[in-house]
């Protein structure tokens, strides 16, 4: 189930990458002074490195021209921008910090600041996320807001949203969506939009955005798997099935494509089907831990992966990191009152999903507490449940109420 923001955050990286590469070169040996052709030469090697992904040789040369040029913000800011990619949020902040102070000093500076001020306020923004210090990342963004005067960056408002939920600023957030669902948005701005919107309980608002992101970049495994998500959620089983086959099929597909597929199928009870997508989830799980342990639907797509396969216990151990990790996600009682409905701990399971649902931000998950209302015999809370996940747009509640009175 992971919903990962895929915002281009580090955009003077960006902006630097888009030099033609040249043959990537070892760190320079130090030699000064430097000329212009020099420094260029450097330049030309960073974005190289930066199309490369390679955020060490980077931060090396950066490293290098910092020793050179101690008061040229620009090296700092790329600095502290690999820093962050090599999640040393800490060191990446102090880096970033160091420019900005540069720039109020020096507003124009020998190497001016790449892509300008804006960039700098989203690097921050990314690596004070990171920390889950989130007020401060609220204020860079707000401030990379206002720089972004030709409003080019509409994917800064879905990434506001999601600071203004983490900080339960739930009407605020709701705001920045509204900004973003019938705005005119490129890939990348529907996919954090359609994300946006499925945190806020918007699953149909938010598949019709990912069906439009789908559709700009229909091979993307990440899309395609999202997308899968939103229509499971809105209990639109054939459709979700479709787009997770479609990132399968890519070769390409992240973890959580294969645990949703995995635990679609096993809810429709396909377990030979099931099992197999669920053995490949785990597979995935090193990687997928060492490149997004600050996802929290990391450890969700883990867990289901194991209840998939019934080894409750592991999927326990991976619920309690996400409790210790994400202390206030709600996901974390969803998942836990599924183990409870399998082993049949009924009120106890209820009490989970209770938890889930207090402030109403789902679809299925109605549903799936009113199953075990339905268990439990009290069948007019399931049907105001079953009411709720109409009211959210899950397409088979008419059916389910039905089914109540039999």
């Amino acid at each position: 189930m992971s919903r990962k923001f895929v915002t281009a955050i580090s955009l003077s990286l960006l902006i630097q990458s888009c030099i033609a590469p040249y043959a990537l070169a070892a760190k320079p040996s130090p030699v000064a002074p430097l000329d212009n052709a020099t420094v260029s030469s450097y330049l030309t090697k960073t974005a190289a490195y930066a199309r490369a992904g390679d955020a060490k040789s980077v931060l090396k040369i950066q490293e290098f021209m910092i020793q050179h040029f101690p008061n040229e913000p620009a090296f700092y800011q790329m600095a502290g921008e690999a820093q962050s990619s090599l999640n040393n949020h800490l060191k990446a902040i102090e880096l970033l910090d160091k420019a900005q102070n540069l720039l109020k000093t020096n507003p124009n500076p020998r190497f001016g600041i790449p892509g300008g001020k804006l960039p700098l306020c989203m690097a921050r923004t990314k690596s004070y996320a990171k920390l889950k210090n989130y007020p401060k990342a609220l204020e860079n963004l707000n401030e990379a807001i206002k720089l972004d005067t030709a409003g080019k960056y509409k994917m800064l408002y879905a990434v506001r949203g999601s600071i203004n939920l983490e900080l339960n600023k739930i009407a605020e957030a709701k705001k920045d969506f509204e900004r973003m669902k019938n705005a005119d948005l490129d890939h990348l701005a529907l996919y954090d939009a359609a994300i946006l919107g499925s945190k806020l309980g918007y699953f149909e608002d938010a598949a019709n955005l990912g069906k439009k992101a789908v559709a700009k970049k229909p091979e993307d495994p990440l899309y395609l798997g999202n997308c899968g998500y939103y229509f499971f959620e809105l209990g639109r089983d054939s459709e979700a099935a479709e787009f997770f086959k479609r990132a399968i099929a890519t070769r390409k597909a992240h973890m959580n494509s294969y645990s949703d597929y995995a635990w679609l199928e096993k809810i429709s009870g396909h377990i030979d089907e099931a099992e197999p997508h669920a053995k490949t989830a785990i597979e995935l799980y090193p990687k997928t831990k060492r490149e997004d342990s600050n996802d929290y639907n990391t450890f969700i797509n883990g867990a289901m992966a194991y209840m998939v396969l019934n080894q409750f216990e592991e999927a326990r151990k991976e619920l309690a990191e996400l409790k210790k990790q994400f202390l206030n996600c709600k996901e974390y009682y969803r998942q836990e009152g599924r183990i409870l409905k399998a082993e049949g701990k009924l009120d106890l399971a209820l009490e989970s999903y209770s938890k889930y649902l207090e402030n109403g931000e789902a679809s299925r998950g109605f549903s799936e507490r009113a199953a075990i209302l339905k268990k439990l015999n009290r069948l007019d809370e399931a049907k105001k449940d079953l009411e709720k996940a109409k009211a959210n747009g899950y397409l088979p509640a008419d059916k389910e109420i039905a089914e109540l009175s039999q």
